[in-house]
């Protein structure tokens, strides 16, 4: 005798049902299965980009979300030697120093506040890459005039909210009294060796190498210059830098400089070039740095993939003792309430159109420039 299964004893409804319920729990599982594969959306990884507003800097400053890209009225009228017009001072008190400066962070009441510049970014591409996708915005970032696509690294850092110093390149040890030793800082080095004048050009032609910086420092690769950027030579410099309304970040933590009230120096000097215990010694003196006198400025460089993994552990841990991380403009050169609100136009005017190839220490620069 032949007998019928459960299936076929079932009335045509409850087999519908079936299906549909059982089909849509296949296709649930095979979504789900696709999503945890897939990951999170790209961008959206936690950590990133901070740009908490601050009511301490006046209302221009907690309007401030994003870093605006180079400023017709904070440039001269003509290019410099690298390819970009050097920085001025605009209108109404506009300067480099506020207006490229990164978002201000809300900074609790008894927090401490550290700062934290990296140099040597952009010599790597895919670290340069890691670096400002995976670090938080309040991380500023030094550039070398020699490095190359420079236009592309300045876009990439406004994107994530990283504020950009110049990296001022000078002779170090012999390099700077020896006009005979190498220098390990590139053709256009300051150095005590050569003359004012010829220091002056070659701190122009760095100016001149790119647009959109909040200010300048000596940390250069890991280096910061030897004596000569604490000598009576580089005040020139110095005063210079003011009057184009830039900061200066000074790399050594062991000599002082005699500049005015938008100059500072690092508290601790960070020397990637070793392994991650001293890495992370360091940052653990940064850290105590800043609970002690309520602020420091840490320096890192150049950049290295361990020294990257170990800021990454670090950072999301200093809320944890009462610090919060802030951009070095912060504690160098806050801005007053009226500084940084736009004026004029955003990008420069098509006069003013540049064309620069890439910079090379042995090859000369093309330049097409429209002023």
């Amino acid at each position: 005798m032949h007998s019928t299964s459960l299936w076929q004893q079932m009335p045509s409804s409850g087999r519908a049902f079936v299906r549909f319920w059982g089909g849509t729990a296949a296709a649930a599982g095979v979504l789900a299965i696709a999503l945890q594969v897939m990951g999170p959306p790209r961008g959206e990884v936690a950590g990133q980009d901070i740009d908490v507003p601050s009511g301490d800097a006046g209302a221009a400053q907690v309007a401030k979300t994003d870093i605006p890209p180079p400023q017709v009225d904070l440039l001269e009228r003509k290019a410099g030697a690298n390819g970009y017009a050097l920085p001025q001072r605009g209108a109404n008190g506009r300067v480099a120093r506020q207006v490229y400066a990164a978002p201000v962070v809300d900074v609790p009441a008894g927090t401490a506040q550290v700062a934290l510049l990296i140099d040597g970014v952009g010599e790597s591409q895919a670290l340069t890459q890691e670096a400002m996708t995976s670090l938080p915005g309040p991380v500023s970032l030094a550039i070398s005039p020699y490095v190359s696509g420079v236009e592309d690294l300045m876009q990439q850092a406004r994107d994530h909210k990283h504020e950009t110093l110049l990296s001022l390149p000078m002779q170090d040890g012999k390099a700077g009294t020896d006009p005979k030793a190498p220098s390990n800082a590139g053709p256009n080095a300051l150095g005590a060796s050569l003359s004012a004048s010829q220091n002056m050009q070659n701190y122009q032609w760095a100016l001149s190498s790119l647009a959109g910086y909040v200010g300048v420092t000596n940390a250069f690769s890991g280096q910061n210059g030897g004596e000569f950027a604490h000598s009576a030579a580089f005040t020139p410099i110095l005063t210079d830098m003011d009057k184009r309304g830039l900061l200066y970040l000074n790399a050594n933590p062991a000599a002082s400089i005699q500049g005015g009230p938008t100059t500072a120096t690092a508290d601790v000097a960070i020397n990637t070039d070793t392994d991650i215990v001293n890495i992370d010694i360091q940052l653990l003196k940064l850290q105590q740095a800043a609970r002690h006198n309520g602020r420091a400025i840490g320096i890192m460089g150049p950049l290295r993939p361990v020294a990257l993994a170990c800021l990454r552990a670090w950072i999301p841990h200093l809320k944890d003792v009462g610090i919060t991380l802030v951009p070095v403009s912060m504690l160098v050169a806050p801005a007053p309430a009226s500084a940084v609100a736009p004026s004029g136009p955003t990008k420069p005017s098509g006069d003013m159109h540049v064309h620069l190839s890439s910079p090379n220490w042995n090859n000369k620069n093309s330049l097409q420039s429209g002023f």
